[in-house]
């Protein structure tokens, strides 16, 4: 490793005795000294080999040149080290940090590192130094593995990025991309970041962070983002300028973080605040209203609109003098919650207050108690009354262990699957027997997710009933663990049933409207071919036709097929429909017969082939092997087909296409494999769901995208052969599609 930077690259390889010499002393030095040792440039770069850095971190060359080096880092140190290495350069003085760097084996080690300047001869900063020891064992501070890290960052949700404001371009970690709605497979500069956000925010961000870049300052921001679906999510981004040794702004380092489900959150709370029957609102710290709900405009005869910003005590001079501005006063001074009971001057009423001190200054909460005050039981009746408000618009929650046993359960829940106190208490719920047959697999999942990630994403199944009816609901929850004792699982329960009636009706119409349109489709259908057949013999009764009608009746014949060829394609769109709307009804009908696989799957292929004679399919079928199956040979056609259709429209034609067939263990597993741009693992547990399409993958042959319907359809037409079906496939590197049947033995 050369440890200055000649003007004369050639020189470096002459074996001059008197540059060697102190070279190698310096490098006897280090690495007698430090753990680990490198050499990057004034930006931050490193531009040379450097041994003993991939020694310690297991990076190659390609990987740790320029700014690769900085992946071995701790993400959350990251920001650390780059700050560290510029205030060396920049001040000319030894800074010092500790950092997490990831060795060979995947865990990190905690290091103590030095960032030193190398001056030039006429004290210019050539370069700086970093050289560290491990401090791991000292400080007992464990290892993490990069496994552990990964998960932790993406519990999280928090996203790295790194801004380079020479080039533009914005590095950004796949967590980053996700939140951002970028493709992980995309590369993203400013122009592209500006482009997510959603209009109304695009120019005050940049007007923000110009004029951040323009202060050299952290900053935090929050904004909104459009992801290519069209679905709106709140971001909040914290991040800070780095400058280079002459102070210029070069990078902006990062970290993003999705706040949608907060904003949501506080939108319920404002939802909930306006629904109360009681009085609330919030001041800063100089007294100025913040917030106040409708009961509480009621309270001081003023609108929200009219006292915002506006002092406390301006707007209710009444509370001047009383236990009010005490409480009130005390609890902003001594930031300790305060509660007590008064007559309010205002209205004459007693009332109960609640004073919560914030960072924002205080929350006031004010019940009317009048009714308490005059008399006990004319308060319990209003506490039940206002129970059962409160209970009966919220959803359902329940606690249990990880064996399914249910220890406790709101009213919502109980009277949602028809039980009683009583039930829970004698122990006769267990949400896993509750659990219909075939989502008791996905729920047992959970816990194994639980156990992990101590909580589970929220997913759809259906509950029995206490009287033997399904239920759909959505289901979400976390665990909860306490010191001696085992782990108990809380959850809540939404009833779906409302939705799943919406999504019914909604199939139905689909189902009407396809029917409508299937009868002009075929008999335009049927036009076109009677014109194909009409011109084509016009075309061969008629001698001597001009150049010029020779060529109108071939460009009319080309017209004609892709009309043709079109309404094929909406006819198809169409099926499609009418069979989601037959599997929503419960009416698609199959019909079961002894078939022949092999044969199926040959005449389908060629049936393709008649279509898209463009491509290369290549069949791979058992030879002299007969695969009988119990199955409707043209649903089992149509799946193959679907298959088929969805290779050649994400490959091109130069790319072959695999049809294959095996046997394993009394099944025939079918399949299909092409080359195409491959599937992500997150779509992958997607593509089955209706209406689902992969976003960022544009399609290269046929008539573009579907509905999202024909590998839901294909799904569920497999699922009533009593088979199963799946994908195989890594990004860059192709899909293969599969089903399998049973085979009659």
């Amino acid at each position: 490793m050369s440890v200055s930077h000649s003007h004369q690259p050639e020189e470096r390889n002459q074996p001059h005795q008197r540059y060697e010499a102190p070279e190698n002393r310096f490098l006897a030095i280090m690495q007698e000294d430090a753990d680990i040792f490198w050499i990057v440039t004034l930006d931050g770069s490193m531009q040379e080999r450097c041994p003993s850095w991939q020694t310690f971190t297991g990076q190659q060359e390609h990987e740790y040149f320029g700014r690769g080096w900085r992946d071995a880092l701790h993400p959350a140190d990251q920001l650390l080290i780059a700050e560290a290495v510029t205030q060396a350069a920049s001040t000319g003085s030894t800074t010092r940090r500790e950092c997490h760097i990831r060795r060979y084996d995947g865990t990190y080690c905690l290091v103590d590192l030095r960032a030193i300047p190398v001056r030039e001869s006429d004290g210019s900063i050539l370069e700086v130094i970093v050289c560290g020891t491990d401090i791991t064992g000292q400080e007992q501070r464990g290892q993490m593995s990069e496994a552990g890290v990964q998960l932790a960052l993406k519990a999280s949700g928090v996203g790295m990025w790194d801004w380079d404001l020479i080039t533009n371009q914005i590095n950004c970690t796949d967590q980053g991309k996700a939140i951002l709605g970028v493709s992980p497979d995309l590369p993203l500069n400013y122009k592209g970041f500006l482009e997510t956000l959603s209009p109304e925010d695009r120019e005050p961000v940049d007007q923000f962070l110009a004029d951040v870049i323009n202060e050299r300052a952290e900053y935090q921001i929050e904004y909104r983002i459009r992801w290519p679906d069209g679905s709106i999510h709140w971001i909040s981004d914290r991040g800070q300028v780095i400058t280079d040794a002459q102070g210029y702004p070069v990078h902006v380092l990062g970290a993003v973080i999705n706040i949608t489900e907060l904003k949501q959150a506080e939108e319920q709370v404002t939802t909930i605040l306006e629904s109360i029957t009681d009085h609330f609102w919030s001041v800063d710290p100089e007294w100025r209203f913040t917030y106040m709900n409708q009961k509480a405009e009621e309270l001081t005869g003023s609108s929200r609109e009219m006292v915002q910003g506006k002092i406390l005590w301006d707007v209710t001079p009444d509370l001047l003098g009383t236990p009010f501005e005490h409480y009130y006063r005390a609890a902003m001074v001594m930031k300790q919650t305060m509660h007590f009971e008064a007559l309010h001057p205002t209205s004459q009423r007693w009332v109960e207050v609640h004073v919560y001190p914030t960072q924002n200054g205080l929350s006031i909460y004010m019940q009317d108690i009048t009714e308490r005050k005059r008399g006990e039981e004319a308060l319990r009746e209003s506490e039940m009354r206002f129970r059962g408000l409160v209970e009966s618009n919220i959803i359902g929650i329940i606690v249990s262990d990880l064996t399914g046993t249910i220890y406790e359960a709101n009213d919502a829940f109980l009277s949602l699957l028809g039980y009683t106190h009583e039930d829970l208490k004698a122990g006769r719920m267990n949400w896993i027997t509750m659990t219909v047959p075939e989502d008791r697999a996905l729920s047992i999942q959970t816990v194994e997710e639980m156990l992990a990630t101590n909580r589970f994403r929220p997913f759809e199944k259906d509950y029995i009933t206490k009287d033997g009816k399904r239920v759909p609901v959505l289901i979400g929850g976390t665990l909860f663990r306490q010191e001696g004792a085992s782990p108990l699982l809380i959850a809540f329960v939404l009833d779906l049933t409302a939705r799943k009636e919406i999504e019914r009706q909604k199939d139905l119409m689909l189902g009407m409207t396809s029917h409508e349109l299937k009868t002009p489709l075929a008999a335009l259908k049927g036009t076109f071919q009677l014109l194909q057949r009409r011109a084509k013999r016009l075309g061969t009764q008629i001698d001597n036709l001009s150049p010029e009608m020779r060529a109108f009746f071939d460009d009319l014949m080309e017209r004609l097929a892709a009309s043709v060829q079109l309404v094929d394609v909406q006819t198809h769109l169409i099926n499609d429909l009418l069979d989601v709307s037959r599997i929503s009804a419960n009416t698609l009908e199959i019909s079961l017969e002894h078939c022949e696989l092999t044969s199926i799957v040959r005449e389908t292929v060629e049936n393709v082939r008649m279509v898209a004679p463009e491509h290369k399919l290549q069949l791979d079928l058992p030879e002299h092997t007969t695969v009988m199956v119990h199955a409707d040979r043209a649903r089992i056609g149509q799946v193959v087909t679907n298959y088929l259709t969805n290779a050649i429209r994400y490959s091109s034609a130069d790319q072959p296409i695999h049809i294959g067939l095996t046997i394993q263990k009394g099944m025939a597993r079918v399949w299909v494999r092409d080359q195409g741009p491959g599937i992500t693992k997150e779509a992958q547990k997607e593509l089955w769901q209706r209406f689902y399409q992969v976003k960022g993958v544009p399609a290269q042959n046929g008539s573009g995208k579907g509905l999202g319907l024909g590998l839901y359809i294909c799904r569920t037409l497999i699922d009533q052969h009593h088979g199963e079906v799946g994908v195989e496939s890594i990004p860059g590197k192709g899909s293969t599609f599969w089903f399998t049947l049973p085979i009659i033995k």
